[in-house]
């Protein structure tokens, strides 16, 4: 027995290191703060096709607008600019003036708040973004994983199957109904973990 105990004690230490460790790199979305939206932009792309997909949401984790459409076949870095600034003229007609904004695109995150040079292709789209952005009261921009950025990201899958611009107000499509479960009841995960 007193080998059993040993055993346990020297390992029972190694099993807290990796909880300690598995806490550490656990993401999860986190709701704003009141009046605070959040607005999530994301790509999808398949087969050369790509979809742009948002989501906004309030304080209490509700979808207030959801929007995805098919793009056919531009850039993803394109795609992500152009989700974004449908987002934001969504959010603004809703006369939303306090919002985070999260992407999985560094690129797009740190040239809309002018820490990296704009690419070409881009400029106009970004320009059409901080034009967008000074309408708000305040805004926030931060980069984030994409495993953080899963709703949008099964918003953005729905758009790969539609021909025209789709908006569910307050609510979500069917087919992102389970992930939006999972995400708001979850406790997170690990990432670079799959789903």
């Amino acid at each position: 027995m007193t080998t059993v105990n040993d055993y346990f004690k020297e390992n029972s230490g190694h099993l807290e290191e990796a909880k300690a460790v598995a806490e550490e790199n656990m993401i999860k979305w986190q709701c704003p703060m009141s009046p605070y939206i959040k607005i999530n932009f994301v790509d999808s792309v398949s087969n050369s096709v790509v979809a742009e997909g948002f989501v906004i949401r309030n304080w209490d984790s509700k979808p207030i607008l959801v929007g995805a459409m098919n793009l056919g076949s531009v850039t993803i870095n394109v795609v992500e600019a152009l989700a974004l600034r449908e987002a934001l003229i969504w959010a603004r007609r809703r006369n939303l003036k306090y919002a985070f904004v999260e992407g999985d695109s560094k690129l797009v995150i740190n040239a809309v708040r002018g820490a990296c040079d704009v690419p070409w292709n881009l400029r106009s789209i970004i320009e059409d973004i901080r034009w967008c952005a000074i309408n708000f009261q305040d805004i926030k921009w931060r980069h984030i994983f994409r495993e953080t950025n899963f709703v949008a990201d099964a918003i953005a899958y729905v758009g790969l199957k539609r021909k025209e611009l789709c908006i569910w107000d307050a609510c979500l499509p069917m087919e992102a109904k389970l992930v939006f479960l999972f995400d708001c009841n979850a406790y997170g995960y690990v990432r670079g973990s799959s789903l």
